[in-house]
């Protein structure tokens, strides 16, 4: 942010020179008077942008640029520098004040809420200093940083807008001079603006298109890229994902948020923002065409002078079909939240079917499950048939609106040309002006069904975001239950008291060491909380309080009931969490057989759905070929060998002892058979206050 106040701060001086200067040029070479104002109004803007979103400073930034290129182009056109047929491209002057203007509504809209939601979801990329993405080369050159590079597509994006523009208005031009060579039969006139202006403009006008497309297409996936890899990041990191349910923030389907909200944020914010300001711009300078085409307009059929009347028109005209259309369409924003959230609804269920396909077949759910999807489906319908009438609506609106406004201008200017008060080349410039400026006006009920779209879409990722914070917020803070190291071997529990998300407290343990070496078993009637206090001494359970210690630099591994394989080789499923390149074949294979799973020895490169492939005991002793292959200080054990028959979970138990010595075991379980398999036991025993109290067992009923 730094680099932007400075760079912005270089910018206003360089425009305040330039402006003064304009303001002492002496006699016809002098630009109008509010070329040079409109400079030193632009050098204010600049210097208010100091603390502007980095998003939105790069728009002031631009407009500043725009100002002083087109207003110097003009100044050297007019020292006779440019060769004439360049000169005769160049917009008029007032294009160089419509950049301030629109650096003014830039800086005017920053204060609206719906701009700063959309700003609090774009700005970490464009302020981030991050090394640019290797996996992408496009345009990999033009920062030193990622941030850097998108800071500049943005500005090259709208620099590529702002030119379009002003060929747009160099169009209108073109279709007076045009229509007026055809109305005074002037044949050289006619080629003159067919060959000299029109072949150039149009051949700029392609060139602009094409690289206009390829700088928006690098920005987004560049940006994409980056703020994917943010959002499932900052998820996945420190538990947050773990915690999100138990905030009070609705974020729902977090894989749908981060896969297709971010792409289609960064696609509406990326096509809305620039066309909605390449719109303001188009306003600004056909508003001033306008105003000069009719600075003495008579009504028709009266002898009334309206200074600027088409102006006026133009403006109550949009102005109202705004209005309405907003009043059709305003229910299409709910209504578009509701359908990506049944949507995401629907498709989790069918992924969840898949998943548990052998669940569902054992119980013979199959007719649940369709009646569950079928409810699931009707509510998508219900709701896009809610959306189908309210477009209809709106289209229906929208499409008349659009129709009468080729008439309207028409309506109005005609009786001017058939009075010969105007020529036919500035009745076509007038209906081109008026269509310009109402197209302008009329953006947002154009817009209406991308816009209810696109805020839809922003409320989602801006209530995410507020979800990750609240988790983040649990995992730093939680309810005063604190996580610390202040502990040399054991881990302690001194004044803890663990409670559910309801506030529902289960679990007190004034004072609760698990000693450092051998085995330790938690046992305890169901409900108890011998999990939930695994979890907290994890360190993702974030409702209680007191304090918890763990040895400093000790590692840990916790195996629950039922454990997680990942899509892909049976290689990545049994070395996860770490990657597969951390351990030989030798070592993979050495665990598996370890874990009474040779016959999968030979098969760790297929890639299946291991987690339906696996029998339950299968799974589990795949997990604990994880710790084999680790080598923890500490193992927990939730119940994670619950799956095997007796002689197996010993057997377990014993390669464990045997082949992880220095590792302490710390396991959940229900069987009696457990107790000969651990050197001491802890019991949650009930109090009389309804909550579980942890106490260690004489070593003789550990042993028995």
């Amino acid at each position: 942010m730094a680099v932007l106040r400075t760079g912005l701060g270089l910018q206003a001086a360089v425009t305040a020179i330039f402006a003064l200067a304009l303001l002492i040029l002496p006699g016809e070479s002098a630009p109008p008077l509010y070329v040079s104002l409109s400079g030193l109004a632009m050098v204010g803007i600049l210097l208010a942008s100091a603390n502007l979103s980095a998003y939105l400073k790069i728009f002031v930034s631009v407009y500043g640029v725009g100002y002083l290129l087109f207003a110097g182009a003009k100044q050297l056109a007019a020292f006779g520098i440019l060769p004439p047929t360049l000169a005769a491209l160049l917009p008029p002057a007032f294009a160089a004040t419509g950049a301030v203007v629109f650096g003014g509504i830039v800086l005017a809209v920053s204060h609206w809420q719906p701009i700063r939601a959309i700003t609090l979801i774009a700005d970490p990329y464009f302020a981030n200093r991050d090394a640019p993405t290797k996996q992408i080369g496009l345009f990999r050159w033009f920062g030193r940083t990622e941030g850097q590079i998108g800071q500049r597509l943005v500005a090259l994006s709208i620099f590529v807008s702002f030119a379009d523009v002003a060929l747009t208005l160099r169009f209108n031009f073109w279709y007076r001079d045009l229509y007026n060579a055809i109305q005074e039969y002037n044949l050289d006139a006619f080629w003159y603006q067919i060959i000299w202006i029109f072949v150039p403009l149009a051949i700029l006008n392609v060139s602009i298109g094409m690289f206009d497309l390829f700088v928006d297409q690098s920005l987004h996936i560049r940006w994409r890229t980056w703020l994917t890899r943010s959002f499932y990041e900052r998820w996945l990191g420190e538990g947050t994902h773990y915690r999100i349910p138990f905030t009070d923030e609705s974020a729902d389907n977090p894989d749908q948020r981060i896969q297709a909200d971010v792409n289609a944020f960064i696609s509406q914010t990326a096509s809305l923002s620039t066309r909605l300001l390449s719109q303001a711009a188009q306003l600004v300078s056909f508003i001033v065409i306008l105003w000069t085409l009719s600075r003495d307009f008579v009504l028709p059929f009266t002898d009334t002078v309206v200074p600027g009347f088409l102006v006026w028109a133009v403006i109550a005209y949009a102005v109202i079909g705004t209005w309405l259309a907003h009043i059709i369409g305003r229910p299409l924003i709910a209504l578009d939240f509701r359908q990506e959230r049944v949507e995401a609804d629907f498709r989790f269920s069918l992924a969840r079917s898949r998943i548990y396909s052998e669940q569902i077949a054992l119980l013979r759910g199959e007719r649940a499950e369709t009646v569950r999807l079928g409810s699931l489906f009707h509510d998508i319908i219900a709701n896009y048939v809610d959306i189908i009438y309210r477009r209809i609506k709106l289209i229906a609106f929208s499409f008349g609106y659009a129709q009468a406004s080729t008439i309207v201008p028409l309506v109005i200017a005609a009786p001017s040309y058939f009075t010969k008060k105007i020529t036919f080349g500035a009745l076509q410039q007038t209906v081109n002006a008026f269509s310009n400026v109402q197209s302008s006006l009329s953006f947002f009920i154009n817009a209406y069904t991308t816009l209810a779209a696109y805020k839809a879409n922003t409320n989602r990722l801006s209530s995410f975001k507020r979800a990750m914070t609240k988790a983040e917020a649990l995992s730093g803070a939680g309810y005063g239950l604190a996580q610390g190291n202040d502990t040399p071997a054991d881990v302690t529990a001194h004044g803890v008291v663990l409670a559910l998300p309801d506030g529902r407290e289960i679990v007190a343990a004034d004072a609760l060491t698990l000693p450092k070496g051998g085995a330790t078993l938690v046992t305890g009637p169901s409900g108890s909380g011998k999990s939930t206090l695994f979890r907290a001494i994890a360190g993702i359970w974030p409702f209680g309080k007191g304090r918890i210690d763990v040895p400093q630099g000790q590692s840990a591994l916790v195996l629950p009931q039922r454990p997680y394989l990942p899509l892909g080789t049976l290689r990545g499923a049994v070395v996860y969490p770490n990657t597969t390149d951390q351990f030989s074949d030798a070592a993979i294979r050495d665990a598996l057989v370890a874990a009474q799973l040779p016959q999968f020895a030979d098969r760790l490169d297929e890639v299946d759905a291991w987690d339906q492939r696996l029998s339950g005991g299968e799974q589990q002793r795949l997990a604990l070929a994880r710790a084999v292959l680790t080598k923890p200080d500490w193992l927990f054990l939730d119940e994670s060998t619950a799956a095997l028959d007796e002689p197996s979970e010993a057997a377990i138990y014993r390669m464990l002892r045997e082949r992880l010595p220095g590792t302490t075991i710390v396991s959940i379980g229900h069987r009696s058979t457990l107790h000969a398999l651990h050197d001491r036991r802890i019991d949650m025993q009930a109090g009389g206050d309804g909550r579980f109290v942890p106490k260690p067992v004489p070593a003789t009923a550990a042993a028995g």
